[in-house]
């Protein structure tokens, strides 16, 4: 494509020697790659680089700010920010609006001065970092991957564990408290598993498998207490198909929710949690007293394919002070909505509930239809968010600390590889059209064949080097305790041990 749009430029240069601005045709719009037209940014984040796509090529860019014009000359037919004029641009400009003017050389050699389009700098600052797991999405491949954190302020990324330094243990489900660096969990599996748990400034690996849980700890969620894990336990089956649509599908035969107190390396749970329903991906209210989660009635026989495999949204109470729980309430029923809802997360504030809803199950990574819904607490009203949404898959989304941004897992737009987005929330219900996570060079995703998986917002770097991690997972697990006080049988709902 390069050699094409170059022997085109080389032709205009022949036919027009040497053209200038006055000699460009007025255009619409750019198609520019990624896609960082018209919206909304926060004031700290890194340079939004891009180029033109499609067959043209960048020329130049104009920007135009409250007090300053800055010209980018696209070197190779990319717009390139300097990272000092960059952020100089963003202060300036905080709480305003850039103008960008692109000059192109379209499809058939003409130079086109396009029409402008614009960023806001919002004021709402953005965490400063992300974490994610980086995985090839070739299931034979799974031996490759790691958990990353980056810095959204910057284009550095720096490894927090490879699994090639622990065998190549399977990691995943890595969570934090409130954004809070300082307090992390990730499972492994295979090899050396266990959960490894940051916490308290100490890294240890723990089994979280008791006679009142039917496996080790899988989806988890930090109660904002910091001590506190409310964490799935799961019997899970896979499903593989040669539909390019449908390459995989899981779910669950049986499935739990307990909660992890780190502080007396307690687990516990109760009867209203340990159903023979399907109860999944607990999720904590900022009061640190409103867990919600996931439930599907149990099936009978193999359906995991089976349409009617609908997980409907749940809350309830609980009193750490008196380790007593309340009512489970059906928050959302999934045959009034016709389908599946899952990974709820609450907003910081606890007015919203932002969830993936899907035809079926609760695993929507590979679900094209997988789309991000909006539940204000308040009004109980559903929407459908579009500016977070595509035509491909969208799941493993989160919030930022302060409520004001959202990150979304999205396949879009090779339907592949799951790349994480951004958009502004305005606190009343409304999301910004979102945006790519940025690169230093335009073409990173061209080649780029892993998947940014569970991205998470961090509040800074987490303080602990992969030599720590790698000691700690490797290390003999310390067992943590059942609650005496439940009588619940773990491999068969809530059936008491004692009627066995």
């Amino acid at each position: 494509m390069k050699k094409i749009l170059y022997s085109a430029f080389i032709l205009h240069l022949f036919v027009s020697c040497s053209p200038t601005y006055n000699d460009a045709v007025s255009g619409g719009e750019p198609f520019i790659y990624p896609d960082y037209t018209d919206i909304v940014i926060p004031v700290n984040i890194a340079p939004l680089n891009f180029r033109a796509d499609g067959n043209a090529e960048l020329l130049s860019v104009e920007v135009k700010g409250k007090t300053e014009t800055v010209t980018l000359k696209c070197k190779n037919g990319k717009a390139i920010w300097n990272e000092r004029k960059w952020r100089s641009m963003l202060a300036d400009n905080q709480n305003d609006t850039l103008f960008y003017t692109a000059t192109i050389i379209d499809s058939i050699g003409r130079v086109v001065r396009c029409a402008p389009f614009w960023q806001f700098v919002s004021p709402d600052s953005i965490d400063s970092h992300i974490a994610y797991r980086l995985i090839n999405t070739g299931y034979v491949l799974w031996d490759k991957m790691g958990i990353y954190e980056r810095s959204l302020e910057t284009f550095k990324q720096k490894p927090i564990i490879e699994n090639s330094s622990v065998d190549v243990a399977c990691m995943n489900c890595h969570s934090f408290s409130a954004q809070n660096p300082n307090t992390m969990l990730l499972h492994t599996r295979k090899f050396n598993g266990g959960t490894t748990i940051l916490y308290d400034g100490k890294l240890q690996k723990f089994n979280t498998k008791t006679d009142i849980s039917m496996s080790a700890g899988v989806y988890p969620s930090w109660n904002p207490n910091g001590y506190i894990i409310a964490m799935s336990t799961n019997i899970i089956g896979q499903q593989f198909h040669n539909d390019y649509g449908k390459r995989i599908y899981v779910s669950d035969s049986k499935s739990d929710i307990v909660l992890l107190n780190m502080k007396t390396q307690t687990l516990t749970t109760c009867p209203q949690l340990s159903t023979k329903d399907l109860e999944n991906l607990p999720a904590w209210a900022p009061d640190g007293r409103t867990l919600y989660y996931t439930s599907a009635p149990q099936r009978e026989g193999d359906k995991g394919y089976d349409v009617g495999y609908w997980y409907s949204l749940l809350r309830i109470t609980y009193d750490e002070a008196t380790n007593s729980w309340g009512t489970a309430d059906t928050v959302l029923r999934a045959k009034d909505l016709g389908g599946s809802i899952t990974f709820p997360k609450v907003s910081p504030d606890g007015r919203y509930i932002a969830y993936t809803f899907a035809e079926r199950g609760y695993f929507t990574p590979f679900n094209w239809e997988a789309d991000i819904y909006l539940l204000d607490l308040q009004t109980m009203q559903v929407s459908l968010q579009p500016n977070v949404n595509s035509s491909c898959s969208e799941s493993n989304h989160g919030w930022s600390h302060s409520g004001h941004w959202l990150v979304v897992g999205s396949k879009w737009p090779d339907g592949m590889f799951t790349k994480p987005y951004f958009a502004h929330f305005d606190g009343k219900g409304n999301f910004s059209k979102r945006f790519l996570l940025p690169q230093a060079d335009p073409d990173f995703y061209d080649d780029f064949t892993f998947n940014f998986n569970n991205t998470d917002f961090i509040t800074g770097e987490v303080p602990t080097t992969p030599i720590d991690w790698r000691d700690a997972i490797k290390a003999d697990p310390i067992q943590v305790k059942a609650d005496p006080s439940v009588d619940i049988d773990g491999l068969s709902g809530a059936t008491k041990k004692s009627e066995k």
